[in-house]
């Protein structure tokens, strides 16, 4: 390699970190949370908006932050600054802080003090500090000068898996030790004679069979919670521990969870916990549970806090969101699932279909032909008719529209209608439209100006009714405007219907899974479909008669299976339908024609997707059932919003929800059970960060950089306090897009100018771990697939294979080599688990062949270098100004392999045969040199910048910058980064003036910024 410029030691400073939430402290209206070595402050200014203060970084060093313990003030002032404790793994830093007029400022900082053992528990002692090790022990500690005053041990020098520190002075601290022997030993370092003498446990109490994690003393009430890994939380009545020889009674024994139980927090009124499952549940002192709060994905919550004067819990998880849930306690009407007493000896029948008429009025009939109204604010049943001809068999449907117009329908296996006005029953509507049963019925409102009534009987009659009213609003008037005729099937009956705007059709769904199209006026004359007339049943061109029933214009032949379609939404100039195949569609109309646009899949285990709703901040939220829930599920956060416990959906239910709430009622042992929420159907709760992903990440790709001006904004990003007057707006945005092994791809934008990250979107359609981003497909049998993406987008074909490695490929690179007068010509480089790189030319290949009956066969590679002596973790590819490219990888014996390939193409003459079209280029590995102890642990991650340049990254949380060109790769400089077993990374230059980015993304992710 050619000798070049010196190079600038880069100094890597860590830019973003988003690992998971391993702290959080509510410090007045302040929340502090702990984030890797980073510190964020929030504010909690309920009576205005939440949002990030500053985020301070690196305070902990090389440690992750686990808690925070505020000194107690002597007024108990903490709204305006307050002196703070900041602990992790064996770190310990005291710092003073101030947010007052809303400004941030770091008063004071001690240096890191870094102790001989983990730090379980840190209490604030008369202006030294208290330090609970991690072999029980106790030390006291000077946080100013960072000197040891006292250092207590225990006689039973066993590890421990967590400590709680009681008391306010030396003499009467008490530490709470979990062993893991699974008990609690309860001791008191003040009794110790001398230094160097250990400490009898003064108590010794057992009952949990796992590791405790958790702990937390209610002084005020004498209560102590433990968290195991058992699933369980327990709570004992210890009296005041700072006193010896106390009793401990265990008065609770709380089984909720349905993984490890992470952590616990005793508050006056509630006790609060969190654990694997990623569930944060709210109890009572006796052990009841009183809330559940899901939301974070990924491996569990991991730490929690608590307002209780504003009555907020506040969650951390390992997917590094941070969320806000509300206390609301016992008896709140917004919470649960409630009986509405229907049964009584003055009515009578057994209660056969409930709907919902708005949010405030239900309807529900019985076998005796009965119906009856419960209004929710009266909270009384009322009968409105009964009609001996609906007995046994009836279907009830509420109107649809602002508290349902007042209107519902119903229909019995005779074949008859009856439309009822809620607020004058006696002005009902009787109509027989079949001779037989009516299997279904639907409405279709546009509007205030058309309602519908649609009516399916036998073979596929689908009757269309037209409602009005009189001006006095006392009468309706119900006509037969046409009939539809569905297409054959076994079960041959629709199942929902909706206007499609302007409203000159209808979009119904039945019960086989097809979605049709209708018109919604037939009899009158207009312009036909583009691209096609009736479709399969209809009567033809206007010759026979309205009774013989209009076929579709359109239909999408069973687009949800044997299933059936549960509901058509029409929004946005898109028609959305559901389906019990677990799937919901955006179609779009387009000549009178249904085109299929987009499927997605609900969350795993969501098999019937009962509807979709349009909520106000732009989102949609799905719903379904899950096993016997019904769920409110939200796709852009993937998580449940509400969760009812109704026992599946095959039972008469009904779902209404409007900006002032959302209600679910369903039938179950006779009684009509509802579930109200208020707020509708949007999330019970405030995000204070989203989440990334649920699991590692596994690739992470820059797609490109967009510029915005000021007057654009983009959501969730705070301006920087020290933003330059001349930068005004988010400037510079790096689009940046990773995988992870929960099966979701995340698009986020990384402005240049605040060091924060915002999700954009997200893709969940995958059915595993999402590894690379491409189409080049690399597999475990020891071969690799190259595909071939046509224009239409529609199809993937296999191009090409080889199975050349003997090994597992591991990776893949393709790029390109130019060279005067000569063409343009695409390589491949393949790596396998074995420590060797394959080289191809692809240029014949893609040339346009027609279409090939079997994949073509790449056979023998152009060059292989044994790179390695094991497998081959990071590749990359950088040309040179001489033509040439420069080849670096790493593997998993934490070596790196750099060599110069030069691409040689034959002179004429040369070839072996002289019928051979297109000359094979000659590739030859030039200048090979090898690092073999680069790194201490497996390469994941390299990058060439510059032929002078080269960064790695490895699990050995070192980002490690190469000089090259001088002979053999020379060390220049290395970073230590927070994310634990890197899986990918990548670099880019923003610009001179920022430099270079680099994302590393594992279990977690975290940009770093250089200059050169």
């Amino acid at each position: 390699m050619d000798a070049v410029e010196d190079c600038v030691w880069p100094r890597a400073t860590s830019e973003l970190i988003l690992l998971p939430v391993t702290g959080l402290e509510c410090v007045g209206d302040r929340l502090l949370a702990g984030e890797g070595p980073d510190v964020l402050v929030y504010s909690l200014d309920f009576g205005g908006h939440l949002r990030m203060m500053k985020r301070v970084q690196n305070l902990l060093g090389h440690y992750l932050i686990h808690g925070f313990r505020v000194r107690p003030e002597p007024k108990g002032d903490t709204d305006s600054e307050a002196m703070i404790a900041v602990f992790g793994s064996k770190g310990l830093r005291i710092v003073k802080l101030s947010w007052g007029e809303s400004r941030f400022r770091e008063l004071w900082r001690s240096g890191l003090w870094t102790m001989s053992d983990w730090i379980w528990d840190v209490r604030w002692l008369e202006g030294n500090v208290a330090l609970a090790l991690g072999h029980n022990s106790v030390v006291l500690y000077d946080p100013v000068i960072g000197c040891m005053l006292q250092d207590v041990a225990c006689t039973d020098r066993c590890t421990l898996s967590s400590a709680c520190l009681i008391g306010d002075t030396w003499m009467e601290l008490t530490i709470v030790a979990g062993a893991v022997s699974n008990q609690l030993l309860v001791w008191y370092p003040a009794t110790a004679l001398t230094d160097d003498k250990p400490v009898a446990p003064d108590r010794r109490v057992s009952g949990h069979v796992g590791v405790i994690f958790s702990m937390s003393y209610l002084q005020s009430k004498g209560l102590l919670a433990t968290a195991s890994e058992d699933r369980s939380v327990r709570i004992w009545k210890v009296g005041d521990l700072r006193v010896p020889g106390g009793r401990v009674q265990n008065i609770g024994h709380c089984f909720g969870h349905s993984a490890r139980v992470w952590q616990v927090r005793l508050l006056e009124n509630y006790l609060i916990s969190a654990g694997e499952d990623c569930v944060c549940l709210v109890w009572s002192h006796e052990g009841e549970i009183l809330q559940a709060f899901r939301g974070h994905q990924g491996r569990g919550i991991r730490a929690i806090a608590a307002h209780e004067r504003q009555a907020w819990v506040i969650t951390g998880g390992d997917d590094s969101g941070i969320r806000l849930w509300h206390l609301v306690g016992r008896g709140y009407p917004g919470l649960g699932v409630s009986a509405l007493s229907f049964k009584s000896p003055s009515r009578s029948g057994v209660l056969k279909a409930v709907t919902l008429a708005g949010s405030w009025r239900l309807l529900a009939v019985t076998d005796q032909g009965a119906l009856y109204l419960y209004d929710l604010e009266v909270k009384c049943w009322e009968q409105l008719l009964e009609d001996p001809n609906f007995q046994s068999y009836c279907l009830l449907e509420a109107a649809p529209g602002p508290e349902g117009f007042g209107l519902c329908a119903m229909a019995n296996g005779e074949g008859r209608v009856k439309v009822v006005p809620i607020n004058t029953p006696t002005a009902a509507v009787d109509r027989t439209l079949f001779r037989g049963k009516v299997h279904s019925l639907s409405w279709a409102l546009r509007g205030y100006e058309e309602l519908l009534l649609l009516a399916s009987g036998p073979g596929g009659a689908v009757a269309c009714l037209e409602i009005s009213a009189a001006p006095s609003g006392k009468t309706i008037y119900v006509k037969e405007r046409c009939r539809y005729q569905l297409p054959p099937s076994k079960q041959r009956w629709h199942t929902c219907s909706a206007f499609l705007p302007p409203g000159d059709f209808l979009v119904c769904g039945d019960r086989r899974g097809s979605v049709l199209l209708f018109p919604v006026r037939p009899g009158l004359p207009q312009d036909p479909p583009a691209g096609g007339g009736a479709g399969p049943g209809a009567p033809g061109a206007g010759g026979q008669h309205a009774a013989a029933g209009y076929g579709p214009v359109s239909t999408l032949h069973s687009l949800h299976g044997k299933q059936g379609v549960t509901s058509v939404t029409c929004h946005g100039g898109y028609v959305y339908t559901t389906g019990r195949d677990g799937a919901y569609y955006q179609l779009f109309v387009q000549g009178g024609k249904l085109q299929p646009v987009l499927r997605q899949k609900a969350c795993r285990g969501m098999n019937w997707v009962a509807g979709l709703r349009m909520v106000s901040d732009g989102s949609t939220v799905v719903l379904g059932f899950h096993a016997n829930e019904f769920v409110v599920w939200s796709p852009r956060s993937h998580e449940k919003l509400h969760i009812v416990n109704c026992g599946g959906g095959h039972r008469s239910w009904a779902f209404s929800d409007t900006e002032a709430a959302m209600a679910f009622a369903f039938l179950k042992d006779g009684d009509v059970m509802l579930y109200r929420a208020l707020g509708g159907c949007t999330r019970p709760h405030v995000i204070l960060r989203e989440g990334l992903h649920g699991r590692e990440i596994t690739c992470v790709r820059r797609v490109g950089t967009v510029t915005l001006g000021p007057e654009f904004e983009v959501p969730g990003l705070e301006p920087p306090d020290d933003l330059e007057p001349a930068r005004e707006g988010p400037g510079p945005i790096d689009i940046v897009v990773t995988c992870s092994e929960d099966t979701t791809v995340c698009v986020l934008a990384l402005p240049t100018t605040t060091g924060s990250a915002h999700a954009l979107t997200s893709v969940c359609n995958h059915i595993s771990s999402v590894r690379s981003l491409g189409l080049m497909t690399y597999t475990s049998n020891s071969s690799y697939l190259l595909f071939l993406l046509q224009d239409s987008g529609r199809i993937l074909q296999l191009l090409a294979e080889t199975f050349h490695h003997k090994r597992c490929v591991l990776k893949v690179h393709s790029f390109t080599h130019e060279a005067p007068d000569q063409r343009r010509r695409l390589l491949l480089c393949s790596a396998a688990t074995d420590g060797s790189l394959a080289f191809w030319d692809l240029t014949t290949v893609l040339e346009p062949q027609g279409q090939p009956a079997l994949p073509f066969d790449l056979g023998a590679p152009c060059l292989t270098v044994q790179a390695h002596s094991s497998g081959v973790n990071s590749l990359h590819t950088l040309p040179t100004p001489d033509g040439r490219h420069l080849v670096a990888s790493g593997s998993e014996d934490g070596s790196l392999h750099i060599f110069v390939l030069a691409v040689e193409m034959p002179e004429p003459g040369e070839t072996e045969t002289k019928d051979e079209a297109q000359p094979v280029p000659r590739l030859r590995a030039l200048e090979e040199y090898s690092v073999p102890c680069a790194h201490a642990a497996h390469v994941t991650g390299l990058k060439l910048l510059s032929p002078s340049l080269m960064v790695s990254a490895s699990i050995d949380q070192r980002l490690t910058f190469w000089r090259l060109g001088h002979g053999e790769p020379t060390f220049m400089n290395s970073a230590v980064y927070h994310v634990p077993d890197v899986a990918d990374m990548d670099c880019w230059l923003v610009s001179p003036e920022f430099g270079h980015r680099c994302a590393l993304g594992g279990q977690g992710l975290e940009v770093y910024n250089w200059y050169d």
